[in-house]
């Protein structure tokens, strides 16, 4: 028997347009239509659930995640990963990449196997899509909330096993300036895999170099990264101006109203254009579990709310932010993919569709995802649906339905 549901009565974000009134068809795990309803017929055994008005966009797709929901990418555990696919869809997250942090190789290898066996399984809620590696071949100087006791050189005795044995590491995080660094990046362009600039010291001649070397895509902007200084009175271009100014990266924000001010994510958004930019939690297991004191990759870590007064947007309830215990640093966030959406409406300006570009066609053109991001013919059903609020109302997975709110 064929399995076919419509959404009706729903506002469509493709996200390339908007659709009032609009239908999705859908049969077997696959978009068959998708239109305005004076455009499509339903057929009959056809499940219709009535969206009431609410939106209808892509899933959420996140390809920077520690943990979530009490799941902990780290710890190299099924039921980690099982708790934070389960969790995410609860936000309209409908896929993402776990994410390492810098460790021992043996951990990383241990993590990474669990990924890869893992995403073979029929998961409760999201999509794994694979595995991000961020470290451990960073730059010591802009360690953040890294464990500087593993942060090591990109060895190719190291480093080529891991990617021969395992196909789905689909992004590496590095820093291109160390020694090793530019190699690293080349192996990762020859393989089809994302190289992406994080933690780093370079200037902008190193950031060029590492663009000729593969490198394409810009980790968390303005976090662990180098900003213009000056050196025997001459200003000396950082990472953060050479990513703004620099056509052939990409980058991400980590837009949960703590790491960057409404005016920097104005800033990156001006300078980079709509189609360059995504959005990614960067969140550790305490997303979605409220304040307290937590563990990131053996940092010991607090999850507060508050807000300095110099900061350009007030304290809001339930916005918590994860810091290392002496305060110094962000380590990871708690932050979710609708909060994200929200705040791109709420504190920098952008209109819904606008917003929703960022966390969904976006990151699937960067990571070369070919059958989710959009809503059209053909392609997955992952979608979800929520009020104008971007309060998650139903997520759907493949064409099933993984949350009801």
């Amino acid at each position: 028997m064929v399995e076919r549901t419509a959404l009706v009565n729903g506002t469509i974000l493709t996200p390339v347009k908007k659709i009032e009134e609009g239908i999705i068809l859908i049969e077997n795990g696959k978009i068959k239509k998708v239109g305005k309803a004076s455009q499509i017929r339903i057929p009959e055994n056809t499940e219709t659930i009535d969206v009431k008005g609410n939106y209808i966009s892509p899933g959420f797709i996140d390809l920077h995640l520690h943990g979530s929901w009490g799941g902990d990418v780290t710890t190299g555990l099924e039921e980690d990963l099982l708790k934070i696919s389960a969790g995410l869809v609860k936000c309209g997250t409908t896929s993402f990449l776990p994410t390492t942090l810098s460790a021992p190789l043996n951990k990383i290898r241990e993590v990474v196997h669990c990924v890869q066996e893992t995403m073979k399984k029929n998961l409760p809620g999201a999509k794994i899509l694979g595995v991000h590696l961020e470290g451990p071949y960073i730059n010591p100087n802009q360690k953040g909330a890294q464990n500087p006791e593993h942060i090591i050189l990109p060895d190719p005795k190291d480093y080529l096993g891991l990617l021969d044995e395992f196909p789905c590491i689909k992004r590496v995080s590095a820093a291109p300036e160390i020694p090793g660094g530019l190699e690293l990046g080349r192996e990762l362009k020859r393989r089809g895999i994302v190289a992406s600039i994080a933690h780093s010291d370079a200037t902008y001649q190193e950031v060029l170099a590492a663009i000729e070397s593969g490198y394409t895509h810009a980790t968390h902007i303005y976090s662990g990264m180098s900003g213009v200084q000056r050196i025997s009175a001459y200003r000396v271009t950082g990472v953060v101006e050479s990513v703004l100014l620099l056509d052939e990266l990409t980058t991400e924000m980590i837009a949960d109203g703590h790491h960057l001010p409404p005016s920097l994510m104005r800033l990156v958004l001006k300078s980079k254009g709509l189609d360059k930019v995504c959005l990614v939690t960067d969140s550790m297991a305490a997303a979605g579990l409220g304040p307290g004191e937590y563990d990131l990759g053996g940092l010991k870590v607090i999850v507060e709310a508050g807000i300095p007064e110099i900061f350009e947007i007030a304290t809001e309830e339930k916005n918590y932010v994860a810091k290392l215990a002496d305060r110094s640093a962000f380590a990871s966030s708690v932050a979710t993919m609708d909060q994200l959406v929200r705040n791109m409406v709420k504190f920098v300006g952008l209109n819904i569709l606008d917003a929703v570009k960022l966390a969904t066609i976006n990151p699937a053109r960067l990571q070369g995802l070919k059958t989710t991001g959009v809503l059209a013919e053909g392609m997955d059903a992952d979608l979800t649906v929520f009020d104008r609020e971007v309060n998650i109302k139903l997520t759907m997975v493949a064409g099933e339905i993984k949350f009801r709110g």
